[in-house]
C-alpha cells in the first residue's frame, strides 16, 4: 500500500516519528537549556548567556576527564572497528550463524553492574596470579600486567561497544552482493585488493557510522570505566560524582551540552553524507535515454 496514497497517514507517521525523537532528546535538550542560564540550575530568573562555554576549557579537572575521554574513546574505536568488520565478514561466511551472533550479542544479555563486576574481579585475580608467578620467577616487570589502569578500560569498553558494531556493519553488509568480490578474485585481485577496492566502499557508511557509534559510547559509558579504569576520572565520573556530591557545576552544563552538539552534528553529518551519497548514485543508475528517444516518444 502506497503511504502517499492517504496525506494524513503519511503526515501521521511523520508526527509520530517526531514525538519519539522529541521525547527521548527532551533531556539533552534541557541539559541544553541551562547550560546557557548566567545563574545556573534551579535559578528563579533565567538570564541567557555564552560565558559558561568559555570556561570550561579553565576546568582542569574538566578537561583532564575529557582527554582521558578521548583517548579511551580514540583506543576503543581503532581495536573495536576491524574486530566487528571481521566478525561480520565471518558471519557472512559461516554457516553457524546463530552461534556467532549469540557469542556476539552475549554481553548485550548481561547487566552493567554484574558485567563490570565479574571483569573486575577477573583482573584482581589475573594481576594477583602474574605477581605471584613473578615471585616465583624472581622478577618483578610482571606486576602491573593486569593492574587496573587503561588497559583494562579499554578491554571493558572494547566487549561494551563491540556488539553495537558488529550489527551496524552487518546491516550495511547485507546490501553487499559477494559474488562482486568472487568476480574480482577471478579477474586475479589478492583478497585484500577485493576487499578495498570492491567491498570497502559500499559498505564504508556502515563502518563510518559504527566508528561514530563506538565514539558516543564510549562518552557515554560510566559502570564499567569506573570500576576498571585504576587511578585517573573520564568524562562521566566527574558529572556522576558531582552530581552525588557537590551538584553540577556551571562548566559541567555546558560541557555536556558542548559534547551533546559535538555527537549530534557528527551523527547527523554521517546521516547527510549517507543520504548524498546514495541519491548521487541512484542519480547514476538511473539509463540515460538515447538521442531521439524522448523526441520519439513525444511524437
Amino acid at each position: 500500500m502506497d503511504d502517499y496514497a492517504n496525506i494524513w497517514l503519511h503526515r501521521a507517521k511523520w508526527a509520530y516519528l517526531l514525538l519519539v525523537v522529541t521525547t527521548l532528546m527532551t533531556p539533552v535538550f534541557y541539559v541544553m537549556y541551562i547550560s546557557f542560564n548566567e545563574n545556573g540550575f534551579g535559578a528563579a530568573e533565567y538570564v541567557f548567556t555564552t560565558r559558561w562555554y568559555g570556561l570550561i576549557f579553565a576546568d582542569a579537572q574538566l578537561m583532564n576527564a575529557l582527554r582521558w575521554t578521548m583517548s579511551l574513546a580514540a583506543v576503543t574505536t581503532v581495536l573495536t572497528i576491524p574486530m566487528a568488520l571481521l566478525a561480520a565478514k565471518f558471519y557472512k561466511a559461516t554457516r553457524a550463524k546463530v552461534p556467532v551472533v549469540f557469542l556476539l550479542l552475549a554481553p548485550l544479555f548481561v547487566a552493567p553492574d554484574i558485567l563490570s563486576a565479574a571483569l573486575l574481579v577477573f583482573f584482581k585475580n589475573l594481576n594477583f596470579t602474574f605477581r605471584w608467578l613473578g615471585d616465583q620467577l624472581g622478577v618483578s616487570f610482571m606486576d602491573g600486567w593486569a593492574q587496573l589502569g587503561f588497559t583494562t578500560s579499554v578491554i571493558g569498553l572494547i566487549i561494551y561497544t563491540i556488539p553495537y558494531a558488529f550489527v551496524v556493519i552487518l546491516i550495511t553488509m547485507g546490501r553487499y552482493n559477494k559474488e562482486q568480490t568472487e568476480a574480482a578474485r577471478a579477474c586475479g585481485a589478492t583478497g585484500w585488493r577485493a576487499f578495498w577496492d570492491i567491498e570497502f566502499p559500499q559498505i564504508r557508511p556502515g563502518v563510518f557510522s559504527a566508528c561514530a557509534f563506538t565514539v558516543i559510547l564510549c562518552f557515554n559509558e560510566y559502570t564499567r570505566t569506573s570500576l576498571l579504569k585504576g587511578g585517573f576520572d573520564t568524562f562521566t565520573t566527574v558529572l556522576v560524582s558531582q552530581m552525588l556530591n557537590s551538584g553540577m557545576s556551571e562548566q559541567s552544563y555546558a560541557m555536556s551540552s558542548f559534547v551533546s552538539f559535538v555527537a549530534i552534528a557528527l551523527i547527523g553529518g554521517i546521516i547527510v553524507f549517507t543520504l548524498l551519497r546514495s541519491e548521487a548514485a541512484a542519480r547514476r543508475a538511473q539509463p540515460v535515454a538515447e538521442p531521439g528517444t524522448r523526441s520519439t516518444a513525444a511524437a
